[in-house]
């Protein structure tokens, strides 16, 4: 009978094939030999003048049904291999063989979630890729992990080689030959070769985040302008669909750069750490390019994450926390130091709270049972998750490795530990919330009406809710909310916000996870949530999607940018290190000022607001793209902390965008 690994490389399955070659193996070294078998297969893209190699989405391209995955190590495709099996002409019982034998691997090592993460990019182009070999040689790990890393460090260069080649024999302009030549094995000497050999690691590493770009740059910064460069840097994250990148708060003339590199992209986020003391230059080129239609930069308190951090986790040293980097949409993650969720799972506050309204209203004599029995069912709730997480990361130790991750995040060499096992110098969980503004609007409209006001009774309050009685509808509207500069409201918000948030930090640590921490950055997954939850209290209606931020909910924020930002600082955001999201939408005169911009961005921080993604545009103008999609292929918009085209968002998720408040000073 054939073997799995000839018959799986006889079907063009690199990767399959690289991981039944050494079944006597650990699963560390079975991953490192698939991994480089992967890179060795890989044929270099074709080359079309870029100012970078490779360029484009082709890396991603390719029919193998076993293909190497950024976040989860590996993806399995059933159909795509039993298709491939079925008209290989290779004998029946081999194929079926080697298709219940991946099946199984499968079934057993796979990756539940998703992982974000950025490479430890400055360490690389300082020191060169080269040098992990002698790090190998010495790590403390077993003979399987040494040799596995080194064989993925060989196979990474081979392919570069072959890289460099290509470009030689295409005639591609010689500074790129020569960069290929060196970087990422050999330390970058160039502003130029820095640029390269992060592009090229980026790839390496599966395309992700670009992590810190200026601060990882500057020891390279000779006067040059590379602002196209860079921008053909963040055309290569956006052809791929991947994430992030941050700058400052180590300002120069990189940051500079990148800002206007950003001009009319959607992608990188571009995080943006703001100082009381960063230049009125940067406030200003910052203005230009929200004014440009990019949505491009957020801004990032960088004092108050500094702050953060250093609370929720006193283990990081002092050095490592400017390595701050959102990852994925802006989850909180240390440059090349951390394996840290992206995220993990999903806690939706708003069904829960549905539930426990309809199951516990008419028994709770007083407001005050009704909110503390909902804080101990939120509480149990958050617990269960963290049981279900812990069990999830240990079971990924065990079961599932990530050999480039390894590689490239710092000490999981020196450690002699997989990424998923403790070799980070730092592990924490990262869980979202869905909901939570919802529930803070519930609450104040059930308190006045059911239990201040006594309006109604509870059966009358959930029967007229169950049934979008119109005029009750009505008379919810008039309920004070979230977002307005109510303290009551306010006060509650943060109360019950507290309740939630504290349950992760009290958890404290297991085993190699230092922290288990939440992010309220909801992604798309607020119109998911949305769909399995009926009509609630704050007015929503059955199906709709949730908040999208910490923002007031949609059309509620009616006394003004000021006081919306004013009610979202007083809640314990602090508690959220995994990054507390604000949609701001304004006018695109309010962002073309850059001393207003910075009045509206700083006052927020100065009061403990963490972060603030900002859209311009118009209510007419997001009208107009609803009605002449074509008209605005270009039109981009902030949702649940990414950027997006407003062309490829959901039907419901395009009317979220034009039901927020827009607001103009």
């Amino acid at each position: 009978m054939m073997t799995c690994t000839e018959l799986f490389r006889r079907i063009g399955e690199p990767y399959a094939a690289g991981l039944f070659s050494c079944e006597n193996r650990s699963l560390f070294y079975r991953h490192c030999a698939a991994q480089a078998a992967w890179f060795d297969a890989m044929i270099p893209t074709e080359y079309h003048g870029e100012l970078l190699y490779p360029c484009g989405n082709a890396y991603l391209h390719t029919d193998c049904a076993v293909i190497s995955h950024y976040a989860k190590t590996y993806e399995y495709h059933d159909a795509r291999m039993t298709e491939k099996l079925a008209a290989s002409g290779l004998p029946s019982e081999d194929c079926e063989h080697a298709l219940t034998a991946i099946r199984s691997y499968w079934e057993q090592h796979h990756f539940i979630g998703w992982l974000h993460g950025a490479p430890n990019y400055h360490r690389i182009i300082k020191e060169g890729l080269s040098s992990y070999r002698d790090r190998a040689q010495n790590t403390a790990g077993d003979a399987d992990f040494r040799d596995g890393v080194i064989l993925l460090l060989d196979a990474m260069e081979r392919y570069v080689a072959r890289c460099a080649a290509y470009l030689r024999s295409v005639g591609a302009p010689d500074d790129l030959c020569r960069a290929v030549e060196r970087v990422p094995f050999q330390p970058a000497q160039t502003y130029y070769e820095g640029l390269v050999a992060w592009n090229l690691i980026f790839y390496l590493d599966g395309c992700d985040n670009l992590g810190c770009l200026d601060r990882g740059l500057a020891h390279l910064y000779r006067g040059e302008d590379l602002t196209a460069v860079i921008a053909r840097l963040f055309a290569n994250l956006d052809a791929v669909d991947m994430w992030s990148c941050t700058l400052g708060p180590e300002y120069n003339e990189i940051t500079k750069q990148a800002l206007y590199a950003i001009r009319g992209r959607r992608r990188p986020l571009l995080e943006l750490r703001t100082t009381p003391d960063m230049p009125e230059e940067l406030w200003k080129i910052a203005g230009e390019m929200l004014t440009a239609g990019s949505t491009n930069p957020s801004f990032y308190n960088d004092r108050g994450i500094h702050d953060m951090m250093a609370d929720y986790l006193p283990q990081i040293a002092e050095e490592d926390l400017p390595l701050f980097c959102g990852c994925g949409c802006t989850e909180t993650n240390l440059e090349g130091l951390t394996r840290a969720g992206g995220t993990d799972d999903d806690l939706n506050l708003l069904q829960i709270f549905e539930q426990y309204l309809h199951g516990n209203l008419a028994a709770c004599p007083t407001f005050e049972d009704f909110y503390t029995g909902l804080c101990k069912v939120m509480r149990a709730e958050v617990n269960t998750m963290i049981d279900r997480l812990t069990e999830r990361y240990l079971n990924c130790a065990a079961n599932l490795p990530h050999p480039i991750r390894t590689l490239f995040t710092d000490d999981c060499i020196d450690r002699g530990k997989d990424y998923h096992a403790g070799g980070p110098r730092y592990t924490w969980t990262m869980n979202s919330n869905s909901g939570l503004i919802n529930c803070i609007d519930s609450l104040v409209a059930v308190k006045q009406l059911v239990y201040d006001e006594k309006r109604y009774t509870a059966e009358e309050f959930l029967s007229l809710l169950s049934a979008e009685d119109p005029a009750f509808y009505a008379v919810l509207g008039t309920c004070p909310c979230f977002g307005t500069d109510d303290r009551a409201v306010d006060d509650m918000a943060a109360d019950f916000t507290t309740q939630v948030y504290s349950g992760y930090k009290e958890r404290g640590s297991v085993e190699f996870i230092d922290a288990f921490t939440l992010t309220e950055h909801q992604f798309s997954r607020y119109e998911w949530a949305g769909r399995v939850v009926g009509p609630t209290p704050d007015g929503r209606h059955r199906g709709e999607p949730t908040c999208d931020s910490v923002a007031a909910l949609r059309g509620k924020a009616k006394r003004g940018p000021t006081a919306m930002l004013k009610s979202a600082a007083r809640l314990p955001q602090k508690l959220a290190m995994g990054m507390t999201v604000l949609n701001l939408t304004v006018a695109k005169r309010v962002v073309q000022n850059p001393i207003l911009l910075r009045a509206l961005v700083e006052g927020y921080f100065e009061q403990g607001g963490l972060q603030v993604q900002v859209t311009a545009t118009s209510a007419d103008e997001l009208r107009d793209a609803m009605e002449h999609p074509d008209a605005h292929r270009d039109l981009i918009v902030r949702v649940g902390g990414y950027s997006e085209y407003f062309n490829n968002l959901s039907p419901a998720l395009k009317h979220t965008v034009l039901e927020r408040n827009i607001h103009e000073a």
